[in-house]
């Protein structure tokens, strides 16, 4: 061969190879780098509770399982198994593998088809991100051209491991299984980074195949293909000799493990809520053992109800206002009616669940103090008049035993003494944002459950009760902004509220009977509303809240739906339950509020609560807020020729003075109030309403009483007299004998019927 040959012939393969990377160099500027959709598969929604363990995940947008997670949490044995099998040279390739694309062609050359292939582990994360349709279809010289390029410019972007997370994430592992997390979940029913050796051969041997692979669909090909990467990877040195015996005796999963999808409507309001980590990854704040304790009680609970009852609740922790427990229904995935509705975001009536925000208020305004007078007495606002859940009217009560009894006409009392509106303004800082009406709307019925709220408002109203008075920001998300609290209410007027309701021995009468011998502190208030539609009870330590409503999700009424039968007992259960082992137990006395800064204890009298005159007989300490707390001194108590003297408010006289002390000019009556609409809550006993006249004359003492013209009884004068009514509007009289007489007009109505005015509660 002559030498100007040879010199054409360089010179046509210089040509040649000029000409080529003349054209790699244009189609590596030409060709784009699909970054965004390396970097941006949809992905599953996946939940983690507060120590990072996964608790719910749902198929993708494009209705795939794909839970992308770092590299980190991988494992040691699954990236190091993928390296070795997959592109043993990864770490120092530039993202094309020139050795294995020789290899590939001298053996595809020999057999004259493809027998194999030179993809890096780069190179299938670009394919791997990219659709059929934008890969131009195929398989062919062009596509593989393209990938290469992209391959090369990928490495240019991102590190080694950023690649090797990618596709490890990205990878098909049979049916609609992306992933390795969502594989190691369905498969295994474990994290990835618990992954056995043997269990990492397993998934990296199905990218080979993954519907030719999959484990529970063909058992004898992928054990073949296992144990293929275990005995390879043993001969390179990856695995000793028992690690590899260990891998090889290891069962194969012979059916799939539903992802866990635990606490759906917690989820369901995180995901419409929250912003994700990465890759709709969502640190929340529910802790699974609280969770599954919460579940476990209401459960329970809901085993003794009809089945058209259910329950909701709430649990938040106080100090960083994140809700660890939530069940928005006890009966959901049950296949009850409702069963799917979050019952704990639905407004209803709270009954008297919202009186202790009135007396919080009262107490800060000074005005009231744990020990002042109330009166337990008929009295009349909008045409009704309130009545306390027993039918009775005690007379002459402290706040404390108004606000622990949980007494309506005090509770309306205290109301009007602080302002229907600051009240309302206090309970809304609180967090009961579903109020959202002017007070006169509500008017009185305010305090008496004339609203509504939903656990989720109660939640945050009492958290931040239990955090003294400082605004607390219910979360579900551990990165959610969180701002400084805002002082709603004073230490001090917060905790006298809290020891009125820390009541130990309300709370071994609404414990369940086994836990009534446990020595423990939590403050407690129930609520039933109108018609015994909802039960309620909010119960807190320093530590935890909880709320729990208990009802019907279509309104209907139940005998067994009163707070302190069906909701104390519930939120009681949860509270020592979740605080077992800490401080909780027959021996113990968990934490609690320490008094606070500015809370006195004063000499005051011991009937009015005031200070003392000198007329006050009887004295005792009552808790007081220094430089807030009103000094009028009591004034109840006279001196009358040297001698103590009561003189009874007007709100009390009926109840408390003899009748020779009252003098009235004209017989009246006081009870039942004129006009007003009695609704008889649906119980098993008989429930009367109360009937009372005022200055009755004659020497007898008697009033005769008679109902729509007919005499249905006798009572002494300034006595009170029950009769039960049938519904309907009556006209009651009465008459004391010597030709005086009065009479009014009034309705009674049982639930169920129609009704035009606001509903109070019972209880």
């Amino acid at each position: 061969m002559s030498r100007g040959f040879l010199k054409k012939i360089w010179f046509c393969l210089a040509a040649f190879s000029a000409l080529c990377a003349a054209a790699v160099v244009f189609l590596f500027d030409t060709i784009p780098l699909p970054l965004d959709m390396v970097k941006n598969r949809p992905s599953s929604p996946v939940l983690y509770d507060s120590k990072g363990r996964l608790f719910h995940m749902r198929l993708s947008s494009d209705s795939e399982w794909r839970a992308p997670i770092p590299l980190s949490d991988m494992g040691a044995w699954l990236p190091l198994v993928a390296v070795a099998v997959e592109d043993k040279r990864f770490y120092s390739h530039i993202g094309v593998d020139p050795l294995a694309l020789l290899r590939a062609a001298c053996q595809n050359a020999a057999r004259l088809r493809v027998v194999s292939g030179a993809s890096t582990i780069t190179s299938q994360t670009i394919r791997m991100a990219v659709s059929e349709r934008e890969r131009m279809g195929g398989r062919g010289l062009s596509v593989k051209l393209r990938e290469f390029i992209q391959a090369v410019k990928l490495e240019r972007v991102m590190s080694k491991d950023e690649i090797l997370e990618t596709w490890l994430n990205l990878a098909p592992f049979g049916g609609n299984i992306r992933g390795v997390q969502a594989a190691s979940l369905i498969y295994f029913g474990k994290p990835t980074r618990l992954l056995s050796p043997g269990e990492a051969c397993l998934l990296i041997g199905m990218l080979k195949g993954p519907s030719l692979y999959r484990p529970d669909r063909r058992p004898e090909a992928a054990r073949r293909r296992r144990d293929f990467i275990i005995n390879f990877l043993e001969k390179r040195g990856v695995f000793s000799k028992e690690e590899a015996r260990k891998a090889l005796s290891e069962p194969l999963p012979s059916q799939w493990k539903r992802p866990p999808s635990r606490a759906w409507h917690f989820a369901e309001q995180v995901l419409a809520r929250g912003v994700s980590e990465r890759d709709d990854t969502y640190r929340t704040t529910l802790d699974l053992e609280a969770q599954t304790k919460l579940e476990a009680v209401l459960r329970r609970t809901i085993a003794a109800f009809p089945d058209f009852v259910t329950a909701a609740a709430g649990v938040a922790d106080n100090e960083t206002g994140g809700i660890i427990a939530w069940v928005g229904n006890a009966r959901f995935g049950s296949g009850a009616a409702n069963a799917w509705v979050d019952c704990a975001l639905a407004p209803r009536s709270p009954g008297s669940a919202l009186k202790p925000f009135a007396y919080v208020h009262a107490f800060d305004k000074g005005i009231l103090t744990p020990g002042s007078l109330l009166a337990d007495t008929p009295l009349a606002f909008s045409g009704r008049a309130p009545r306390n859940f027993d039918l009775t009217y005690r007379g002459a009560v402290s706040a404390r035993v108004a606000l622990s009894d949980s007494l309506n006409a005090p509770a309306v009392r205290v109301l009007r003494m602080g302002g229907a509106d600051g009240v309302l303004r206090l309970m809304r800082a609180f967090g009961l944002s579903g109020l959202n009406e002017r007070a006169s709307h509500y008017g009185d019925s305010l305090i008496l459950g004339g609203c509504e709220v939903t656990v989720l408002q109660m939640l945050e109203a009492y958290s931040s009760l239990a955090n003294g008075g400082l605004h607390r920001t219910i979360s579900f998300l551990e990165n959610s902004p969180r701002p400084a609290g805002d002082r709603l209410a004073s230490e001090a007027a917060v905790w006298m509220a809290t020891d009125i309701l820390d009541n130990k021995s309300r709370l071994s009468t609404f414990a369940r009977e086994s836990e009534r011998n446990y020595v423990w502190r939590a403050a407690l208030k129930t609520g039933t509303s109108y018609g015994l539609r909802d039960a309620w009870a909010a119960a807190w330590t320093p530590r935890f809240t909880v709320v729990v409503w208990v009802g019907a999700p279509s309104g209907e009424s139940w005998p067994g739906l009163v707070g302190a039968g069906a909701a104390a007992p519930v939120a009681l259960s949860v509270l020592r339950v979740l605080s077992a082992g800490e401080s909780v137990n027959k021996n113990a006395r968990s934490a609690w509020y320490e008094r606070q800064e500015g809370l006195v204890l004063r000499e005051v009298c011991a009937l009015s609560g005031r200070p003392p005159t000198p007329a006050c007989l009887s004295r005792r300490l009552d808790w007081s807020i220094e430089g807030v707390t009103r000094t009028t001194p009591c004034d109840i108590h006279v001196l009358r020729n040297g001698q103590s003297a009561l003189l009874w408010p007007t709100s009390l006289a009926a109840a408390e003075t003899p009748a020779t002390d009252i003098r009235r000019s004209n017989l009246n009556i006081v009870s039942p109030i004129s006009g007003a609409t009695y609704y008889m809550a649906p119980l098993a006993r008989e429930q009367k309403i109360p009937l009372r006249s005022e200055g009755a004359r004659g020497a007898s003492g008697k009033v005769w009483w008679y109902l729509d013209g007919r005499f249905i009884g006798l009572s002494a004068a300034n006595d009170t007299f029950f009769y039960a009514f049938p519904d309907g509007r009556h006209k009651l009289s009465v008459s004391d004998g010597t030709g005086g007489g009065a009479s009014t007009s009034f309705n009674v109505a049982s639930p169920g019927k129609k009704r035009s005015a606001p509903e109070l509660s019972l209880w």
